[in-house]
């Protein structure tokens, strides 16, 4: 199989790491190279050789928008594979990004496997490149591991670790453990600081009352119309003004899941979500927010 160079662009080293795991795992002989944001790209594409462009949209100093554009300018790059990874998956984005030149699209939260399978029909589609199975990759596809990092449903699980009990009936955690001591989190009680729209990998989204927030974690309830979401399930936030106007989007996973009744079928949830993102702008929209709702 050809040896490929994969180029990843996002701000947020978390979401970059859930990619690398995904494409490490798909092409075994794969070269992976990093960039920060879009400058660092443009950087990166001009010293290395690079097959395909995974890159987020949202990043400051250059968005993924504007390296798409300044890649389809140049001779080189114009042919060259690009998916744009990002939390706006409205038409409106999809349509500048198609006019612009973009191989593929997928929007946060997303599995494991529709990230691999978007990626895999682009790579052969534009290279002819197939990925070939692996022992290791069957392995991990077994354990679960990689799709419940993704965002898929299945159980978390290491070979080191010994496996986590069932919480018993009537027992008011569901999943994860306290955030530690030492981090400072958000606490929770009193009164609400706002309104969100959450959207999980796994699918579904759910309307989400903020009890507490820093620029670390959100602390919040929502009522459950479905399958509670996993521990470690990637998601983001849509954080809303009175006029249900987005202020705010925030791409996160789930750190803890815990029932409000005690019982198994509870339908009130709390939630406490790490936030991974480093976009300056955003964490002064955040900043300004927290401080106006205190």
């Amino acid at each position: 199989m050809a040896e490929l160079t994969f180029l990843l662009v996002d701000d947020a080293a978390f979401i970059r790491d859930l990619v690398k795991k995904a494409v490490k795992q798909t092409y075994p002989n794969c070269q992976l190279v990093e960039a920060i944001n879009g400058k660092k790209a443009v950087a990166m594409l001009n010293s290395h050789k690079v097959d395909v462009v995974l890159c987020d949209w949202e990043m400051p100093e250059m968005s993924g928008l504007e390296v798409l554009q300044w890649m389809r300018s140049q001779s080189q790059h114009e042919k060259t594979p690009f998916m744009m990874i990002t939390s706006r998956g409205d038409k409106d984005h999809v349509v500048k990004a198609v006019e612009a030149g973009v191989s593929d699209y997928i929007g946060k939260p997303f599995t494991r496997d529709a990230f691999v399978d978007k990626l895999t029909r682009m790579v052969f589609r534009h290279l002819k490149v197939r990925p070939v199975k692996t022992s290791e990759q069957k392995v991990a596809g077994d354990m679960g591991g990689a799709s419940v990092l993704m965002g898929g449903s299945a159980s978390p699980a290491k070979p080191s670790a010994p496996a986590k009990p069932k919480p018993a009936a009537g027992s008011p955690l569901l999943a994860g453990q306290p955030v530690a001591a030492a981090e400072k989190k958000p606490k929770g009680g009193g009164k609400a600081m706002g309104l969100a729209v959450v959207r999980f990998a796994s699918g579904g989204e759910a309307k989400l009352v903020i009890k507490d927030m820093n620029l670390i974690e959100l602390l919040g309830v929502f009522k459950r119309s479905g399958e509670v979401p996993g521990l470690l399930e990637q998601v983001v936030i849509d954080i809303t003004d009175d006029q249900q106007e987005v202020i705010a989007r925030i791409n996160g996973f789930v750190r803890m899941l815990q029932a409000q009744e005690p019982h198994p079928d509870a339908e009130t949830i709390q939630i406490r979500i790490r936030i991974v993102d480093d976009d300056p702008e955003k964490m002064d929209a955040l900043s300004r927010f927290i401080a106006r709702c205190r």
